[in-house]
């Protein structure tokens, strides 16, 4: 018991326990009601309260400095305004969400001195450190379906990761324990396909580079930047990403441009009043002088600009850049932040141009910017540009490190509201639904709107339990989805 150790919060208690209670469960109670005038009672259900964890410890003190150093430094690491996670070392695969309650105590003595620690565990049990998932697949009657499989012993949430491989309009999850509906199953079969179009797609450098026109585009706010640079692809992560091969000569911004016009959709009509255009970026800075500019702008059919979204560096003493959203070419929003390697942009965050109608909204680090601007509410999408910028004389060396486009599509929405598109999960869409918390996110926005009336967030008991997943008949290939647990223990 001498080598057994604990930790904190992730920070290690500085003792030497000699006394652990973990109680084998905590307090159960049991409900009863007597019935008539039949002997014994009725048991109507158990349930079990929070449990204490007590620690017993010795530490050596070589002087009463140390002693004292000693009693601060475990009072900083237990002080807790809520609970953290307690881990023995003899289970490090398990933590409990603790928190210290009542008295912790030290007998102080010249060289040895004694103390006890308790903690409150108010759900009563353990919880692995590790999650486990289960990937979904067609079982022998072609649904697609996870087997969980939980080995604790306590039932648990369960939360899932959907990825779209086609568009959808409708997801199910459904278990003996209950189901959890989103989107609108009646739309599906009554919507035609063309609603909602994708025009065109582009997943790679050399896809962007066969697809659009390099040399012609708009930049923001009708600029006259100059676009005598050239593209590149850089290969990274498993992707080939469209980056700035040369930036170009200029003496305000320049680099490289180009432009894609969209094409007739599928009855031979040109031109989209509601569209979503969705891509990836990756803004990524490795040195605070860095510069540079990364922009998609959506085009009318008098080839001026009708909404645009870009990042744009330009300090040279402090690593903040800036997106910003313009509607028409006019700014009607700006989010500045770091764009450090833990930033939404780098690796490539996924960002949305979304019109409605009057209404325009942007979607970036997990949030929704929704502008109106009732003059615009009939004007329509022609073209779409992207562009890769730098400033002055500044140069390549100069440049944001990571620089680049993912992948990049262009929908077209023929229906008024945005309430009434039938393919809401997109291609590359991801679905997230917390099932401790019941919350629904796609693409990391909250989309609790989505969720059906009656949904319920079921947990699964030790054992197996099967989970089916259902979709949109339209969405072929079917999408990926996985089911994630954290097992928990008495």
């Amino acid at each position: 018991m001498g080598l057994l150790k604990a930790t904190y919060g992730g920070v290690e208690i500085p003792i030497k326990i000699t006394k652990l209670d973990r109680n084998l469960s905590p307090p159960i109670k049991n409900t009863t009601k007597a019935v008539g005038n039949t002997n014994g009672t009725d048991l109507m259900y158990s349930r079990y309260d929070g449990k204490t964890i007590i620690i017993e410890f010795r530490t050596s003190n070589q002087s009463a400095g140390k002693l004292s150093e000693f009693r601060r430094n475990i009072a900083g690491i237990i002080k807790s305004k809520g609970t953290k996670q307690l881990i023995f070392s003899d289970e490090p695969q398990i933590y409990y969400d603790a928190i210290l309650t009542d008295e912790a105590t030290l007998s102080e003595e010249y060289l040895t001195s004694t103390g006890k620690l308790s903690f409150y565990v108010p759900d009563g049990v353990a919880h692995s450190t590790a999650e486990k998932s289960f990937t979904a697949a067609e079982n022998a009657d072609g649904i697609l379906e996870a087997t969980i499989i939980n080995n604790g012993t306590e039932e648990v949430p369960v939360s899932y990761n959907i990825t779209h491989n086609h568009e959808n309009g409708f997801l199910g999850i459904v278990s003996e324990y209950g189901a959890i509906q989103l989107g609108k199953i009646d739309e599906v079969d009554a919507v035609p396909a063309q609603k909602s179009e994708v025009l065109f797609r582009c997943d790679s450098a050399d896809e962007f580079l066969s697809t659009f026109t390099v040399g012609e585009g708009i930049f923001d706010k009708n600029q006259n930047y100059g676009r005598d640079g050239t593209f590149g692809s850089v290969s990274l992560n498993g992707h080939q990403w469209l980056a700035l091969n040369s930036v170009g000569t200029g003496s305000s911004w320049h680099g490289a441009i180009m432009k894609k016009d969209l094409p007739a959709d599928s009855s031979g009509v040109t031109g989209a009043k509601n569209f979503t255009c969705q891509y990836t970026m990756w803004f990524e800075t490795g040195k605070v002088p860095q510069t540079g500019a990364i922009e998609v702008v959506i085009g009318d059919s008098a080839g001026k600009q009708l909404a645009s979204m870009h990042i744009v560096k330009s300090s040279t003493n402090s690593n903040i850049c800036s997106a910003v959203f313009q509607v028409g070419s006019v700014e009607k929003g700006r989010v500045k932040y770091e764009p450090g390697y833990w930033s939404y942009t780098a690796k490539g965050g996924v960002i949305k141009i979304v019109k409605t109608g009057e209404r325009f909204e942007f979607h970036f680090n997990g949030k929704k910017y929704s502008y109106s601007d009732s003059s615009l509410k009939d004007k329509e999408a022609y073209s779409v540009s992207v562009s890769e910028i730098q400033y002055s004389n500044r140069g390549k060396a100069n440049l944001v490190t990571h620089m680049y486009f993912g992948y990049l599509y262009f929908q077209k929405d023929n229906v008024e509201y945005l309430k009434d598109i039938p393919n809401r999960y997109p291609e590359d869409s991801v679905v997230y639904v917390d099932g401790e918390a019941g919350k629904v996110y796609v693409d990391g926005i909250p989309s609790q709107q989505d969720e059906v009336k009656g949904t319920k967030y079921f947990k699964v008991p030790p054992g197996e339990t099967k989970v089916q997943f259902y979709y949109s008949d339209f969405s072929d290939p079917p999408p990926t989805a996985e089911a994630r647990i954290r097992e928990a223990y008495l």
